[in-house]
This record gives structure tokens, C-alpha cells and sequence, in this order.
């Protein structure tokens, strides 16, 4: 038990370090590359290295990708993974893929990641505001025609019981069909529970797996791809928790 408080408390003097040095190297690259990095992939890029930091250097977190190499480098996908935890973003800037966040307009307020998210032009969402909503369809469209990856989580919030995943709303799929992008599901596992409590009192292991695109044209209207993606996600889930 010891072990944990005293990692636990070493874990978030790292945090509040890496956050202030990784915040300030954003400011300086937004200054340098803003003009000639119209996408912001350096920048994003950079935000995945400093996620990831967070993740490597946690003693009691792991962390495995699968399927990596289904992302084809190059190739614009609305990629959408079931949502379990906080701890999902964490993950999902693991894949080191240049992709735009969806996230609640909340999000953008928190210091530093917040506004890491405004520096790097992610798309924010007000569930309760249909304009916000109406909004976040047409940057989203924008920025999958500019080539700009999207990662949206369907269930549109975390899982109640960190486990069960909730109704998928159409959004995603209604852009994949209208851009022409397909869809890539992604089962998340393992992130429930890892942000509970104080300090840390057990290991966890995080699994992302990218499953087998859905192709954007799939089934007859964008409500058989839902569907698709969602049954894809519960069958790897199952197997993998099985």
C-alpha cells in the first residue's frame, strides 16, 4: 500500500511538470508552424507525444494497441470508439494518428489541455444548443474534407457502469456517408476505473483495438452502418472480456 501512495503521489508532481513544459512547447510551435501547418499536424502530433507521456510514465498504467496498422496512412476516417473513462482520450493519442477531437464545449475551458484542444482547432459541442449541434456537423464536414481524420465518440458520453455501452447517435455515420469516409471502430477496454480514487491501489492494463474499417458506402442508409460499427465494437469487447 505504501508503494502506491508514495507512486501515486511521485505520479502527480510528473503530471503538474510535464503540463506547465509541454504547455509552453505548444505555445511556441502554434508561434512557429501556425503559418505554414494549416492542418496541425506537427502540433497534434506534439499533443499525442505529450498525452502519451502521461501514460508511459505512469507506473501503474499499461497500455496495447492492436490493429495499429488498419489506419492507413494518408486516409481520412471518422473513427469511433466506445467510452468508458476519462482515461480513453489518454489512450486514444496513443495511436499517433492525425485526427481533429469532437469534445464538449466544457472540455476546452479546463487550463492547459483545454486550451491545447482551441490551440489545435478540435471541434467543440454544446449537446444542449441545437446550433452548437448544427455547428459541429458542418466543421466536422469541413474538416474531413480537408483531409482532417475525426475521432467521435458515438455514445456521445462516458458508459455509466464503465462497462455497458450506451445507444450510438447518428451524427458520425450521417458525416461518413456525406464525405464519402469510412469508418473505423475502435474497442476500448480497461480504462474504467483508472481515474477512481486516491491514491492508485491496483495496476491497470488499457487495450485499444482498431477494428476493420466499415466502408463509408456500407448497407443502404447510414443508420445499417450504426449499426454495423456498434455490433462490431460489442463482438470484439465480448471476445476480449470473455
Amino acid at each position: 500500500m505504501v508503494f502506491y501512495f508514495l507512486g501515486s503521489i511521485f505520479y502527480l508532481f510528473l503530471v503538474a511538470l510535464i503540463t506547465v513544459i509541454c504547455f509552453t512547447i505548444v505555445l511556441v510551435l502554434k508561434c512557429l508552424t501556425g503559418l505554414f501547418d494549416r492542418k496541425g499536424v506537427i502540433l497534434h502530433r506534439f499533443s499525442c507525444f505529450w498525452a502519451s507521456l502521461y501514460v508511459w510514465l505512469n507506473p501503474f498504467v499499461t497500455e496495447e494497441i492492436i490493429g495499429r496498422e488498419r489506419l492507413e496512412k494518408g486516409k481520412t476516417y471518422v473513427i469511433c470508439p466506445n467510452h468508458r473513462s476519462i482515461m480513453d482520450i489518454l489512450a486514444l493519442y496513443g495511436l499517433f494518428f492525425h485526427f481533429k477531437w469532437v469534445a464538449k464545449r466544457e472540455a476546452f475551458r479546463l487550463p492547459f489541455f483545454g486550451w491545447n484542444m482551441f490551440l489545435n482547432g478540435y471541434i467543440a459541442l454544446d449537446r444542449d444548443k441545437p446550433s452548437s449541434q448544427m455547428k459541429m456537423l458542418k466543421d466536422s464536414e469541413e474538416n474531413l474534407l480537408k483531409g482532417n481524420s475525426l475521432i467521435i465518440f458515438p455514445e456521445g458520453t462516458r458508459s455509466k457502469d464503465g462497462k455497458t455501452m450506451g445507444k450510438f447517435r447518428d451524427g458520425a455515420f450521417m458525416l461518413a456517408r456525406k464525405t464519402e469516409c469510412d469508418v473505423v471502430p475502435v474497442a476500448l477496454s480497461g480504462t474504467e476505473g483508472v481515474t477512481k480514487g486516491f491514491p492508485f491501489k491496483k495496476k491497470h492494463h488499457m487495450t485499444i483495438e482498431i477494428l476493420e474499417p466499415v466502408p463509408w458506402d456500407f448497407g443502404e442508409r447510414f443508420k445499417d452502418l450504426n449499426k454495423e460499427t456498434k455490433g462490431r465494437i460489442e463482438e470484439a469487447l465480448a471476445r476480449r472480456e470473455s
